[in-house]
């Protein structure tokens, strides 16, 4: 194996200064928008959902840099807007905007597929604020109401134009390939492509953004936490992802469960979780190092 040396990471630190203030004020922007239109639209039914204003405030945050490494590692820090569900749904969308990138999909498929993470939780607009952005565990019934969200986005969205796999994301991104999801608790073959994508995206980004009961997980620990679960996710679009996204931390510094600090030079083809580093001059390969994994990136 050729081993990928890249230039040191500048997303850090360095980075804290007019560049991400301004990135950041304007994923901000754009969570607001998001939440207007769905707003105006919800209660406007006779409107059509206007997806190219949506689409194209996207597209300006994606082209914010001309890196879109950078741009993912920064995105990954905004975490200040007050209802989440806006922000996730924007991180998602730009994962599956990637994604569709590694597939290599033409563009019109890259924008439906943009669009259906962009909306896949637009159901959530359909139950309570106090039970969304409860900071406490869900009680049964509470849970029960969150678990609603899939069908009413997706009666939501069917009331306008939109290509059915964008309404189908927004029904079944909850659907697991062994039948244990929900709401219809269907199967591999009976569950949508494009909606098994946003699952997975939806997935990663959820438990690697903070949440006030919890801090983030690291990509790496939410990696081994996909290999754990593989058999709920598409086993061909899972190891396209992962692979994908390990390689935006390629250059990136990382903190080792030994408290040592290393850099990352490479993905691992066969198990993402464990990337090849170098730590005191050498070249690791976490996967043969068991006792020994990534704890934090920096």
């Amino acid at each position: 194996m050729e081993w990928k040396f890249l230039p040191e990471d500048k997303s850090g630190p360095a980075r804290k200064s007019r560049d991400y203030r301004l990135f950041n004020e304007r994923v901000i922007k754009s969570a607001q928008l998001l939440e207007k239109s769905l707003s105006e639209y919800i209660v406007r039914e006779d409107e059509d959902l206007n997806t190219n204003k949506l689409l194209k405030e996207t597209r300006e945050i994606i082209a914010l840099s001309d890196d879109p490494v950078h741009t993912f590692r920064m995105l990954r820090r905004v975490r200040r807007y007050d209802d989440l569900t806006y922000i996730h749904s924007l991180n998602v969308a730009i994962l599956c905007h990637e994604f569709a990138n590694w597939m290599h999909m033409p563009e019109e498929e890259q924008d439906i597929l943009t669009l259906a993470g962009l909306l896949h939780d637009v159901g959530k607009m359909g139950i309570p604020g106090k039970i969304i952005k409860k900071a406490g565990l869900l009680t049964d019934e509470e849970y029960e109401l969150i678990k609603q969200h899939p069908q009413k986005g997706y009666d939501f969205l069917k009331q306008h134009p939109l290509d059915e796999r964008i309404m189908n994301a927004a029904l079944m991104h909850h659907e697991r390939c062994d039948g244990s999801g929900y709401p219809q608790g269907l199967k591999a073959d009976e569950i949508d492509d494009f909606a098994k994508i946003v699952a997975i995206a939806d997935y990663y980004d959820a438990l690697t953004s903070a949440r006030v009961y919890r801090e983030p997980h690291c990509p790496f620990e939410v990696f081994r936490m996909l290999q754990q679960e593989r058999d709920k996710f598409d086993s061909t679009y899972l190891a396209v992802f992962m692979e994908g996204v390990a390689s935006f931390y390629i250059g990136c510094e990382v903190v080792l469960s030994n408290q040592k600090r290393a850099r990352m030079v490479d993905t691992n083809p066969t198990d993402q979780s464990n990337p090849i580093v170098k730590m005191d001059g050498l070249i690791v390969n976490l996967a043969m190092a068991p006792d020994v994994d990534v704890k934090e990136i920096c």
